[in-house]
């Protein structure tokens, strides 16, 4: 009856999500950040009490000694079942426009996240100029709700509210907050566009970046990871945060 219900246990685990969870907060442990598991946040839309998965916080000091945090908002998928299929056109974005990549929050104060534009311009992962427009979860009847897009749609609105409490809470303390939408999936990902003829052409990846929506209308980017790319997308936040500390303490 013991291993039985240890067996069942695992299970639960395994399809619950709950697995891919402790890995994704164990990889970013490992990489240096300091790492909260479960987190409280209101949805945007609904207003609703919801719970995030992983917030994972790169520390470094800022101009004046102010402490920051590049702080990753994760949200992970376990659901293998449906490919999430990333929809682009030729369409090129701006390396420097971050504000579609982060969300900024460093209270009443000035000059605390504003030497960031220039020094992660072009630095991994922020050297991707085309941006999917879309993602949608292959095989899935139409009337069903597209899981894919729903993720992207909850971990803007987890990263959103994150900002917002922050701004509530410690509007008074000289702290720089950087936010980043990030989601860690077990779905099979695949790259979707058109080729020179016209035709189709997919191609099987491990992340790529999708445009999201948030509550206001607003667009920003969203990463969209498979668990064997999280390491090296770890190892990069740690490399933007120490940079970071190296300029603003030189």
């Amino acid at each position: 009856m013991g291993e039985d219900m240890l067996a069942g246990v695992r299970g639960w685990l395994d399809t619950s999500g709950r697995f891919l969870e402790l890995r994704v907060a164990r990889t970013l442990r490992r990489a240096g950040a300091q790492v909260q598991r479960s987190f409280s946040y209101i949805d945007a839309i609904s207003g609703a009490q919801r719970e995030g998965d992983v917030l994972a916080h790169f520390h470094w000091t800022g101009l004046q000694a102010v402490p920051c945090s590049l702080t990753a908002v994760v949200e992970a998928k376990s659901g293998d079942k449906y490919p999430w299929v990333a929809f682009y056109d030729k369409t090129q974005t701006r390396l420097g426009d971050l504000e579609t990549w982060f969300y900024f929050a460093h209270g009443p104060f000035v000059g605390i996240t504003e030497p960031l534009f220039e020094l992660w311009v072009g630095m991994e992962p922020l050297d991707i100029t085309q941006v999917a427009t879309h993602t949608v979860a292959a095989h899935t009847k139409q009337t069903s709700l597209n899981p894919a897009n729903d993720a992207v749609r909850q971990v803007l609105s987890a990263a959103a509210s994150v900002r917002q409490r922050y701004l509530e809470r410690q509007s008074h303390d000289r702290v720089g907050l950087v936010l980043m939408p990030l989601i860690v999936t077990a779905a099979p990902l695949v790259k979707c566009m058109l080729d020179s003829d016209g035709q189709v052409k997919l191609e099987e990846v491990d992340c790529f970046h999708v445009w999201g929506s948030t509550a206001g209308g607003e667009r920003r980017r969203v990463y969209v990871l498979s668990e064997s790319r999280l390491p090296q997308f770890a190892a990069a936040l740690k490399s933007l945060a120490r940079a970071a500390d190296v300029t603003c303490s030189a």
